[in-house]
């Protein structure tokens, strides 16, 4: 049973070390995406009448703070009606970004695999400590 023991805590520990050191930035790295994916504001954007330079339609919008905004979008060609509503999706920091899809990256995946990893690191930490009052 001591041999069996000898060769278990170096992998229970070495799975301990992983689940934490790469469990982190996982979890960090969905956090972040989460609290970037937040920051979006959907408005109704209208079709303008394109410029001559306009290669597609262009749209303007308001932000939450009563600023107006234009830009092309790609989407769209050029000869799309006049007056047509489009849902605008747009980040504050940078409202003459927008974009026409909803957001839908939020980070969860990275922070699934963040926690599984943190758990298999805790789970075999504790492992680690029962081993070595078992041996």
């Amino acid at each position: 049973m001591s041999d069996a023991l000898t060769v278990i805590s170096p992998v229970v520990e070495l799975f301990g070390w992983f689940g934490f050191v790469v469990g982190t930035p996982f979890l960090l790295a969905g956090t972040v995406m989460r609290s970037r994916s937040r920051r979006w504001e959907q408005t109704v954007a209208v079709v303008i009448p394109a410029p001559d330079w306009a290669h597609a339609a262009t749209a303007r919008w308001m932000d939450s703070s009563g600023e107006l905004h234009e830009t092309e979008f790609d989407d769209h060609p050029v000869d799309t009606p006049v007056e047509t509503e489009l849902a605008v999706h747009y980040d504050p920091w940078r409202p003459t970004r927008p974009r026409l899809d909803p957001p839908h990256e939020d980070g969860r995946a990275l922070r699934t695999v963040g926690w599984i990893l943190i758990g298999v690191g805790a789970l075999c930490a504790v492992a680690s400590i029962v081993l070595l009052f078992v041996g």
